[in-house]
């Protein structure tokens, strides 16, 4: 799961001067225009003093913010290295070419494909202090265990979901109404935007039509293209940028849209100026969730770091990490504890709740789905009117 781009280049350099974005919210902005994937050592600096003492980190830009390594630091008394990439398959190719780092950070989706290219080592969730406080929605979520060892621990997650605009199309503030079908209704047709995804646009298309999206059939997949055809006219723009669909949605350009907590950044800031009303809806088929994790590359235990690598994984997946980036970036955090700090009124702004199991009791965990580049290619030329 890449990170998709939050803003334009303009907006980012006006607010990186103003003080505006947190070091966080910078490094997520490089990563989507390519910047900060080379090596690198900590920016936080002390680990670079010692190389061979503490175990190499590869993993998203942004993940060396000093607060996840709180419980680490405390144990050995600097933080690991860091090394990152951009998006998965980037940081796929590099270790299969022979890069072989200690503690990787790939998302669900991924997690198959790696084991099966011998990139994860078991993982012994006695060495987690933490472990027991992991919701079990997320450590029973597909590939976390394989084979009978577990190779994955989940640390932070999100959803795609559907925001409308609920005074304009009232009738679905009710939940019991909330359906990805909204997205075909011709009531609101120019107004409507679909994701530019092809996967979860395939996905949502599945979901209406009643079967589960990441084990469709050829012929499943030829009726969900169907559907989504005749969806296209409908459809008011594609885009991946929050703050453009943030911009349509809070100007009435857009009713209902397809979108990820990123918009819901977007929206929470424009609400107290712009006066308008919107929900962040519970399609009765699921949201789509995706998460992201801890693993141990098999180099971990050749190179003497096993023990590190799960006090830093144990780090990660603590209280106060969990409380710093459910606080500053609005993702969820698999640290059912970490969700005592904040309100309900502040979780359910930004697409989460205390009750985060109760939650995803109907989600769709986000899978590898069945022939990716066909799809893809499938999108593009449904998209073009074929």
């Amino acid at each position: 799961m890449a990170f998709k781009p939050v803003m334009e280049t303009t907006q980012f350099e006006d607010m990186v001067k103003s003080g505006k974005l947190s070091r966080r919210q910078a490094h997520k902005v490089m990563a989507s225009f390519g910047i900060g994937t080379v090596l690198t050592p900590t920016l936080a600096g002390s680990a670079a003093a010692s190389p061979d003492e503490q175990p190499l980190f590869f993993t998203w830009v942004g993940y060396d913010s000093p607060e996840f390594m709180v419980h680490y630091v405390e144990k050995y008394g600097e933080e690991p290295r860091y090394t990152f990439f951009s998006d998965e398959d980037e940081a796929f190719n590099k270790m299969r070419g022979g890069f072989s780092p200690h503690v990787t950070y790939p998302c669900g989706v991924s997690l198959k494909l790696w084991n099966d290219a011998g990139l994860l080592a078991p993982i012994d969730t006695g060495m987690l202090s933490n472990w027991g406080d992991v919701m079990d929605v997320f450590k029973d979520a597909p590939y976390s265990v394989i084979d009978g060892n577990r190779v994955y621990v989940p640390e932070d997650w999100g959803q795609t979901s559907m925001i409308i605009r609920t005074d304009l199309a009232p009738e679905y503030k009710d939940p019991a109404n909330q359906t990805w079908a909204a997205l075909w209704d011709e009531k609101y047709a120019g107004r409507v935007t679909i994701s530019d995804y092809s996967y979860e646009a395939f996905a949502i298309a599945a979901m209406v039509l009643g079967y589960e999206p990441w084990t469709l059939t050829p012929e499943q997949r030829a009726e969900c293209a169907d559907l989504l055809r005749k969806q296209i006219p409908l459809n008011r723009m594609f885009t991946t940028s929050a703050t453009e669909q943030g911009q349509a949605i809070a100007s009435g350009e857009i009713i209902i849209a397809t979108g990820g907590n990123g918009l819901l950044w977007e929206l929470i800031g424009m609400e107290d100026t712009s006066g308008f009303e919107w929900t962040w809806t519970t399609p009765r088929e699921g949201a789509m969730t995706w998460h992201c994790g801890l693993c141990i590359h098999p180099a971990a235990i050749e190179d003497g770091m096993y023990e590190k690598c799960h006090a830093l994984i144990d780090s990660m997946i603590s209280k106060e990490a969990g409380e710093f980036e459910i606080g500053n970036w609005y993702y969820g955090h698999t640290n059912k504890l970490a969700y005592e700090s904040f309100d309900d009124e502040f979780l359910r702004s930004i697409g989460l709740a205390k009750d985060v199991e109760g939650m995803l009791a109907s989600t769709q965990f986000v899978q590898t789905m069945p022939d990716p580049e066909i799809l893809a290619l499938q999108w593009e030329e449904i998209k073009a009117g074929f």
